[in-house]
């Protein structure tokens, strides 16, 4: 589609390209991909294996764990519960499956069970015991099916019987129709005889099964397993259409294995890179965190090989001596923060060491005698406090000494601690608005300090997720990325993937099945991006209408002490009452209310009550540092009403030592994102989105409350009129400029909205090629002048993603939001862009070279 656009005109919309000012060179590696194994990403997913349980071992206790009789959860030392259900991992995912004694596995006319002696080798914690009748069969039913189509398929047993006996591996439907099939005899023995097959399918069923059928009867062990499609991305055994998405993306990094699989539920499950090497049923599985087990197919060098197929950089996180911290994981000891160091050590000798050391031996012996590329090592993940600084700074200065030329990541300012610092990794999950708002966060970052590593970021909250509206704020957060390219050098959505018939997080970049495949809108943003970074960037000036963000909710008060009085609340003038009590209680005597601690519990709430309990025991069971027990707080809002303008006033009286805090346009939305665990489905201090007027100590400060605040300044303070201990009229008025804060109608604090651009822009050029990005935000077209300090050849190559806010992709509709080229013809050096509403566009234009 070609569409012409004719003349010139003084727009109220103008975008400034100076492409004579080159600012910096883009950074090279500026858009990655973060891999972690959550929502079964690595297992039935990236590397596609079709048997689930493979090594039978996901109903065993994970290591450094309880589970409670029911086996229903799993807890770690400091108390943290995840699903277990017998080893079917999330509550959700049990319900879809038949009960049956050995995950993923049934029996017909044989009987199964489980054992912990005589396994395969020392790595293996189970083998499978089966009693055969004649002709008895056992199947497996994959990751919700076994997918089938025309096709080989290989497969791996170990096995010893007790009977010479011939058995036939099939891959058939549930209702028997064989799909195709190889027979192979097992001789009687003591010893595992390892079985290789291959099976030639015709047919299509995604729901099918593989199974396992004996002629006669007899006992045998079953050590390992393993199906494989034999069509995998370049013949190295990774799913192809998977692949094939994460190159669309035109990434240059790759950070694996994670994510918080790196710290470990415990010191025992602690990711190691000496469990992810070698033949696969040698490599010891262990639990994950997000609620399964991994056998860890795609192991360190399946992950090297992949950043090699695909022509990019490799980013390794070690784990340096902490299990994850957020669930209260803590240091190990001195002696295992010497082995993990080691494993460090060792893990980038296997990626860049030659043939003649010890592991580069073992990478040669594996298929590759050439050294793989390593250029990043990140040095823990989502790690803080001493227990931290003292590992980061033995593994950074024992691993930079030996390897200089690795670029080396810490997981926070290290440099503020004098530790030596590289890159600092960040980590933003967050509402649209907050991206909306922080397009210049790192305008004001100091040009002599680390660079900065977006390792984690993605709209996890407001009203949708997954959706155009995510998408298009984090664009705008990325323009402002692409203009601070010489300070934010490295970015990775995340989390990556999500196996849809086992989510245990939302939002995920990519979505699959056993089977196909699709890109949320965000995917399509950041393809769009990747793809068109060019080499330098160059200054580009927006002159465009400017709006305050849109905000609705209700008032609220808060309080940390009890014995806070109010009354005469009132919005524009009408008297109302307490609509909800959040935190506390409070008691009425004559029109007085005095705020009171307890007479408000938060029950979790999810599918298992074993789960629910154990959670809310973990949750209430200890204070993170510098953050407040949700129970000293006392915390009511009024009204039911969603305003954008209000005037609230309510007579206070409260004690000068107590906090109390008058907050602005709560509101909570019911979206399901982020970890799928128990929540409190009732309004609390996590899920309200809210600004805040926080008196305290004399002082008052205007803020907005945030989660992921890394690195934020703390906000200024203003004196206030000496409390005198008396009832005074507090008074908020909110409108679309911000808010005004009054004591007794005298003004003493306000906060001003950050207007924001209508359209976003980011400019670079290559060669004579120029890169204009625009996000346009609004909900109408618009007209924007392209204004350049150079003429453009005739033909421009537009780009576009438009929307509605509320649009997101699904397997019915994959490309719902997707991105549409057209040509456009112009003439000269400026020319008049028809933008579409909540769009996100990249013009290529070529610069006309002088004759």
């Amino acid at each position: 589609m070609t569409i012409v656009l004719e003349g010139k005109a003084a727009m109220e919309n103008k975008i400034i390209v100076n492409t004579k000012k080159e600012l910096f060179p883009a950074a090279p590696d500026l858009y990655g991909l973060f891999f972690e194994d959550i929502n079964r990403a690595g297992d039935g997913g990236l590397y596609p294996e079709m048997i689930r349980n493979r090594s039978f071992e996901d109903s065993l206790t994970p290591a450094g764990c309880t589970v409670d009789p029911e086996r229903k959860i799993y807890k770690n030392k400091a108390g943290w519960p995840g699903a277990f259900n017998h080893g079917e991992g999330m509550d959700d995912w049990a319900e879809k499956v038949e009960d049956t004694p050995v995950p993923g596995w049934y029996a017909d006319l044989a009987v199964m069970e489980i054992r912990t002696e005589d396994t395969l080798n020392p790595n293996r914690e189970a083998a499978l015991q089966v009693s055969f009748s004649e002709n008895g069969k056992i199947w497996n039913i994959g990751y919700a099916g076994v997918p089938v189509k025309d096709g080989d398929y290989v497969f791996t047993l170990f096995i010893k019987s007790d009977t010479d006996t011939e058995f036939t591996a099939a891959l058939e439907s549930k209702q028997g129709t064989c799909y195709g099939k190889e027979v192979f005899f097992a001789a009687a023995g003591k010893d595992y005889q390892k079985i290789d097959g291959k099976i030639h399918a015709e047919g299509s069923d995604f729901q099918a099964v593989f199974s396992l059928t004996a002629k006669k009867a007899c006992t045998v062990m079953i050590g390992f397993t393993s199906l494989l499609p034999e069509d995998t991305y370049l013949g190295h055994g990774l799913r192809r259409d998977l692949v094939e998405f994460l190159k669309g993306l035109s990434p240059k990094f790759m950070r694996f294995p994670g994510g918080c699989i790196v710290e470990g539920l415990t010191e025992e499950t602690a990711m190691r890179f000496s469990h992810t090497i070698g033949p696969v049923w040698e490599r010891p599985s262990h639990q994950l965190m997000w609620h399964y087990r991994t056998t860890n197919g795609l192991g360190f060098h399946e992950y090297l090989q992949l950043c090699e197929d695909l022509g990019i950089e490799a980013m390794y996180v070690c784990n340096c001596g902490i299990s994850c911290q957020a669930r209260r994981g803590r240091g190990f000891s001195e002696d295992l923060v010497k082995e993990m160091l080691m494993e460090a050590d060792h893990a980038i000798e296997y990626a860049i060491g030659s043939e003649d050391t010890e592991y580069g031996k073992l990478r040669a012996a594996a298929g590759h005698p050439e050294p793989f590329s390593l250029k990043y090592v990140e040095i823990g993940n989502e790690n803080w406090g001493e227990e931290y600084l003292e590992r980061y700074e033995l593994f950074y200065r024992t691993l930079k000494e030996k390897y200089p030329d690795i670029i080396y990541i810490s997981n926070g300012h290290t440099e503020r601690e004098q530790l030596p610092t590289e890159v600092v990794d960040e980590h933003y999950y967050n509402a649209p608005e907050w991206f909306l708002e922080n397009d210049r966060r790192f305008d004001s970052y100091d040009r002599n300090g680390p660079k900065i590593f977006l390792g984690e970021y993605a709209v996890n909250g407001g009203n949708t997720i997954a959706s155009m509206e995510c998408a298009l704020a984090e664009a705008v957060f990325l323009t402002g990325v692409e203009k601070n390219q010489d300070i934010v050098t490295l970015s990775a959505y995340a989390p990556l993937f999500q196996n849809s018939d086992y989510t245990a997080w939302k939002p995920n970049l990519i979505v699959f099945d056993n089977h196909q495949v699709y890109g949320i809108p965000s995917y399509h943003v950041i393809s769009l991006f990747g793809r068109n970074q060019g080499d330098t960037v160059v200054e580009c000036r927006s002159e465009t209408e400017g709006r305050p963000p849109v905000y609705r909710g209700i008032p609220g008060l808060l309080c940390e002490q009890p014995g806070l009085c109010f009354k005469n609340a009132k919005i524009d003038g009408k008297p109302v009452s307490v609509s909800r009590t959040i935190y506390g209680s409070w008691e009425e005597n004559g029109g007085i209310y005095e705020m009171r601690r307890g007479g408000k519990e938060h029950p979790f709430t999810g599918k298992s009550e074993e789960w629910n309990r154990a959670f809310e025991a973990f949750i209430r069971g200890k204070k993170r540092p510098g953050r407040k027990d949700e129970r000293d707080l006392m915390w009511v809002t009024f009204d039911d009403q969603d305003r954008e303008e209000y005037t609230f006033e309510i007579d206070l009286k409260f004690d000068p030592e107590n906090a109390v805090t008058l907050s602005v346009w709560n509101s909570r939305t019911d979206t399901d994102a982020g970890c799928s665990e128990p929540k409190d489905k009732e309004w609390n201090l996590m899920s309200v989105r809210s600004q805040i007027w926080k008196m305290e100590q004399g002082f008052g400060v205007t803020d907005i409350k945030g989660f992921f605040d890394f690195g934020k300044p703390e906000p200024e303070k203003t004196a206030l009129p000496e409390n005198d201990g008396e009832f005074h009229t507090y008074k908020i008025k909110a409108d679309h400029d911000g808010y005004q804060c009054y004591i007794d109608d005298k003004l003493v604090q306000q906060k001003k909205h950050i207007l924001h651009p209508l359209i976003y822009s980011a400019a670079s050029t290559e060669g004579e090629k120029l890169i204009l990005k625009l996000v346009h935000v609004g909900d109408t077209p618009a007209d924007v002048s392209i204004v350049t300090d150079c003429e453009i050849e005739k033909e421009v190559r537009a780009e576009s993603i438009s929307a509605e806010l509320s649009a997101g992709n699904d397997f019915e509709h994959k490309e719902r939001v997707a991105v549409k080229t057209s040509e456009i013809c112009v003439e000269g050096s400026e020319f008049i862009y028809h933008i579409l509403p909540h769009s996100v566009d990249v013009l290529t234009m070529k610069r006309a070279v002088k004759k």
